[in-house]
């Protein structure tokens, strides 16, 4: 990929501002579920090549299926160690000891474990055995090896105007810009490189797939979008039929599970019989995902009907249906249009989710679109660009010129914070790469200072950029 030269002047600049920063190692911005873990794993984002407990070199060749049923996490894998080529099934845990507390080394289901990952580990040696006392490798895996960025970071700064706000007044509006394009560039680079180690772990499809799928989940949900597209890998679900497809989607969701046929109108009668006459053929191999820690945890309270994760799923059915028209701009970036791939994803519909916010709403009286302007603009930032632009730089000259559809609460308190209420704040909000931009800046110094902005050194250090 070519190096983003913008990109690499705000990291030196952002590390040069704060000592220190370019040694702060990415870690997890709060505590993360086991869930959440296996979902980072499988999405190769702590990498594919690894060093053993003992030393070996460990690389995963094929990180095999989310499994559904009975044993370990992991199945149909294969590891290269040592230069060999292993086959089987991998385990991750949070503790390393969680191998004899879950009393995995008794159980049959777990001989075929090649190997064994965790967060944690006791001082002593711990090893890994399976019933048939065949020593199992282990790897260790540390906040480290994740990207930069990899998991967001949910607390505010204080909402008021900050330190820097006065300098960034006086300076010329030709530097501003330039600093955060600058920033949105890095940002944009995270995303790439995040995006790119899902490429190198899964292929290009099932990674965009993923990813796709993941900002149907808008802010709250994108977690379970993401693990039920690693759960439902493209290479599986596209051998199916739309109707097996979408029962596949709403069963293992766990959506099909608490609504009662009776609470429902016709329509919805209708549609549910055609969903649980495929589902309830698949549903006893998939117990493991509907019980327990594994069940996909959807936030559902102050959810905007449009955005509720039902009909988000019925919005990913339809973009299935359509998947050669989605993927094809983004095989190959020589080939890529974004007025085509716009239109693709606006065209989207679906017999029952037109007309449908949930499975027990009443029908609306006109058809509602699938995926909106704001959605494919999300689509846009956080995948298409992310993927293309290392791969064509001539496309960042394309990414300038998005407009900011909507703000957020970040980035509103990132113009205030890093502006006032000076009008230039409004000036540097109307694209979207503004809008990257000032919330990268806000986040590497905003919420990296616990100083309440008195000691941060950025804004006596803003006259370095120009």
């Amino acid at each position: 990929m070519t190096p983003l030269p913008l990109a690499d002047r705000y990291a030196r600049f952002r590390d040069a501002v704060f000592s220190g920063v370019a040694e702060h190692l990415p870690g997890f911005a709060e505590p993360m579920t086991e869930l959440q873990l296996q979902s980072l794993w499988f999405s190769g984002s702590f990498g594919s090549e690894f060093t053993t407990t003992d030393g070996r070199t460990v690389r995963i060749a094929d990180f095999g299926e989310w499994n559904s049923g009975a044993g370990p996490d992991f199945s149909g894998c294969a590891i290269v160690i040592d230069g060999q080529t292993v086959r089987g099934d991998i385990e991750l845990d949070s503790d390393a000891r969680d191998w004899e507390r879950h009393t995995h080394g008794a159980n049959k289901h777990f001989n075929h474990v090649v190997l064994h990952l965790f967060l944690n580990a006791p001082e002593e040696r711990f090893f890994t055995r399976t019933s048939e006392h065949h020593d199992v490798p282990q790897v260790l895996l540390q906040a480290a090896m994740l990207p930069e960025g990899i998991t967001p970071r949910t607390r505010l700064a204080s909402a008021r105007m900050g330190r820097c706000a006065l300098p960034l007044r006086e300076m010329e509006a030709s530097s501003v810009q330039s600093i955060i394009e600058s920033a949105a560039q890095h940002r944009l680079d995270l995303k790439s490189r995040r995006l790119h180690r899902s490429v190198a772990a899964h292929g290009r499809e099932q990674a965009v797939y993923q990813a796709l799928a993941q900002t149907l989940g808008y802010r709250r949900n994108q977690q379970p979008f993401a693990i039920l597209a690693q759960r439902l890998p493209l290479k599986k679900i596209t051998r199916l039929d739309a109707a097996k497809r979408e029962a596949w989607l709403f069963g293992v969701s766990g959506f099909l599970e608490g609504v009662r046929s009776e609470d429902t109108e016709p329509a919805t009668r209708s549609y549910l019989r055609q969903l649980w006459s495929e589902w309830w053929k698949l549903r006893s191999g998939m117990g493991r995902w509907l019980d327990g820690h594994q069940l996909l945890r959807w936030q559902l309270s102050a959810i905007r009907p449009g955005n509720h994760p039902q009909r988000r799923l019925g919005a990913l059915a339809a973009l299935l249906r359509s998947w050669s028209a989605i993927i094809t701009p983004l095989a190959d970036a020589t080939r890529w249009s974004q007025a085509a791939w716009r239109e693709s994803l606006l065209s989207l519909s679906h017999e029952f989710w037109d007309t449908h916010y949930t499975l027990l709403a009443e029908a609306s009286e006109k058809p509602l679109a699938l995926i909106g302007e704001t959605r494919v603009q999300e689509m846009l930032a956080n995948v298409a660009y992310p993927l293309l632009v290392p791969e064509r730089t001539r496309l960042w000259a394309e990414y300038l010129e998005l407009p900011a559809l909507l703000d957020n609460q970040k980035v509103r308190r990132a113009v205030l914070r890093l502006f006032g209420d000076a009008p230039r704040g409004r000036d540097f909000t109307k694209k979207l790469h503004h809008q990257q931009g000032l919330l990268q800046i806000y986040e590497d110094f905003c919420l990296e200072d616990d100083s309440a902005c008195a000691d941060c050194p950025f804004p006596e250090r803003l006259k370095e950029w120009s």
